[in-house]
Protein backbone atom coordinates (compact mmCIF):
# COMPACT_ATOMS: atom_id res chain seq x y z
CA UNK A 1 0.00 0.00 0.00
CA UNK A 2 1.05 3.37 -0.56
CA UNK A 3 1.34 5.86 2.02
CA UNK A 4 -1.66 7.57 0.83
CA UNK A 5 -4.22 4.82 1.12
CA UNK A 6 -2.53 3.74 4.08
CA UNK A 7 -3.00 7.54 5.26
CA UNK A 8 -6.93 7.04 4.08
CA UNK A 9 -7.47 3.78 6.14
CA UNK A 10 -6.29 5.31 9.27
CA UNK A 11 -8.13 8.07 8.75
CA UNK A 12 -11.38 6.14 7.96
CA UNK A 13 -10.32 3.53 11.08
CA UNK A 14 -10.33 7.08 13.23
CA UNK A 15 -13.31 8.56 12.14
CA UNK A 16 -15.26 4.64 12.91
CA UNK A 17 -13.71 5.21 16.23
CA UNK A 18 -14.52 8.23 17.01
CA UNK A 19 -18.50 7.32 16.03
CA UNK A 20 -18.27 4.59 18.34
CA UNK A 21 -16.95 6.74 21.02
CA UNK A 22 -19.88 9.30 20.56
CA UNK A 23 -22.52 6.74 20.44
CA UNK A 24 -22.36 5.86 24.21
CA UNK A 25 -22.12 9.60 25.18
CA UNK A 26 -25.12 10.44 23.30
CA UNK A 27 -26.92 7.63 24.74
CA UNK A 28 -25.57 8.66 28.24
CA UNK A 29 -26.80 12.49 27.42
CA UNK A 30 -30.73 11.56 26.53
CA UNK A 31 -30.31 9.00 29.90
CA UNK A 32 -29.62 11.93 31.66
CA UNK A 33 -31.70 14.60 29.99
CA UNK A 34 -34.72 12.18 30.59
CA UNK A 35 -33.96 11.20 34.75
CA UNK A 36 -33.59 15.29 34.34
CA UNK A 37 -36.83 15.45 32.66
CA UNK A 38 -38.40 13.45 35.32
CA UNK A 39 -36.96 14.38 38.25
CA UNK A 40 -38.16 18.20 37.21
CA UNK A 41 -41.84 16.79 36.40
CA UNK A 42 -41.95 14.77 40.09
CA UNK A 43 -40.49 18.33 42.10
CA UNK A 44 -43.15 20.59 40.00
CA UNK A 45 -45.92 17.61 40.66
CA UNK A 46 -45.12 17.74 44.62
CA UNK A 47 -45.31 21.14 44.89
CA UNK A 48 -48.78 21.34 43.16
CA UNK A 49 -50.22 18.28 45.37
CA UNK A 50 -48.26 20.35 48.34
CA UNK A 51 -50.66 23.02 47.45
CA UNK A 52 -53.70 21.39 46.94
CA UNK A 53 -52.94 19.38 49.79
CA UNK A 54 -52.60 22.23 51.88
CA UNK A 55 -55.85 23.75 50.51
CA UNK A 56 -57.81 20.83 50.95
CA UNK A 57 -56.46 20.54 54.55
CA UNK A 58 -58.20 24.09 55.15
CA UNK A 59 -61.32 23.10 53.78
CA UNK A 60 -61.33 19.95 55.28
CA UNK A 61 -61.16 21.71 59.05
CA UNK A 62 -63.87 24.27 57.70
CA UNK A 63 -65.87 21.69 57.42
CA UNK A 64 -65.18 19.99 60.53
CA UNK A 65 -66.14 23.22 62.61
CA UNK A 66 -69.33 23.43 60.79
CA UNK A 67 -69.79 19.75 61.07
CA UNK A 68 -69.54 20.97 65.36
CA UNK A 69 -72.00 23.51 64.25
CA UNK A 70 -74.52 21.07 62.93
CA UNK A 71 -73.60 18.81 66.26
CA UNK A 72 -74.72 21.86 68.81
CA UNK A 73 -77.60 22.97 67.04
CA UNK A 74 -79.25 20.40 65.55
CA UNK A 75 -77.78 17.32 67.78
CA UNK A 76 -77.32 15.33 64.86
CA UNK A 77 -74.15 15.43 62.43
CA UNK A 78 -74.94 16.24 58.69
CA UNK A 79 -74.99 12.81 56.62
CA UNK A 80 -73.15 15.04 53.70
CA UNK A 81 -71.01 16.96 55.63
CA UNK A 82 -69.54 13.72 56.51
CA UNK A 83 -69.73 12.12 53.59
CA UNK A 84 -67.62 15.15 51.87
CA UNK A 85 -64.70 14.90 54.76
CA UNK A 86 -64.48 11.62 54.57
CA UNK A 87 -64.33 11.55 50.32
CA UNK A 88 -61.66 14.25 50.92
CA UNK A 89 -59.87 12.52 54.38
CA UNK A 90 -59.17 10.00 51.56
CA UNK A 91 -58.02 12.20 49.23
CA UNK A 92 -55.31 13.99 51.28
CA UNK A 93 -53.96 10.45 52.45
CA UNK A 94 -53.52 9.79 48.74
CA UNK A 95 -52.00 13.51 48.23
CA UNK A 96 -49.62 12.88 51.19
CA UNK A 97 -48.53 9.15 50.04
CA UNK A 98 -47.85 10.93 46.28
CA UNK A 99 -45.74 13.76 48.35
CA UNK A 100 -44.29 11.13 50.63
CA UNK A 101 -42.90 9.07 47.81
CA UNK A 102 -45.13 6.34 49.22
CA UNK A 103 -46.69 5.99 46.33
CA UNK A 104 -45.93 6.53 42.28
CA UNK A 105 -50.04 7.09 41.33
CA UNK A 106 -51.02 10.74 41.13
CA UNK A 107 -53.95 11.61 42.57
CA UNK A 108 -57.16 13.30 41.10
CA UNK A 109 -57.09 15.35 38.54
CA UNK A 110 -54.35 12.63 37.18
CA UNK A 111 -56.96 9.68 37.65
CA UNK A 112 -60.91 9.29 38.32
CA UNK A 113 -62.34 10.49 41.44
CA UNK A 114 -62.99 6.95 43.23
CA UNK A 115 -63.34 7.94 46.54
CA UNK A 116 -67.06 7.93 46.72
CA UNK A 117 -66.69 4.23 45.69
CA UNK A 118 -64.28 3.13 48.29
CA UNK A 119 -66.94 4.55 50.88
CA UNK A 120 -69.55 2.59 49.65
CA UNK A 121 -67.96 -0.54 49.50
CA UNK A 122 -66.61 -0.09 52.79
CA UNK A 123 -70.38 0.17 54.21
CA UNK A 124 -71.79 -2.44 51.97
CA UNK A 125 -73.73 -0.14 49.58
CA UNK A 126 -73.62 -0.37 45.76
CA UNK A 127 -71.48 2.06 43.99
CA UNK A 128 -72.84 5.03 42.22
Amino acid sequence: MSDKENKDVIIEGETVENNNEAKPEETVAKKESTINSEVLTRIFVTLLFALIGWISLWVFGAVVLVQFGFLLITGELNKNLKAFNGELGDYLADIIGYVSFQKEEKPFPFQSWHYDDDKASKNGEPAK
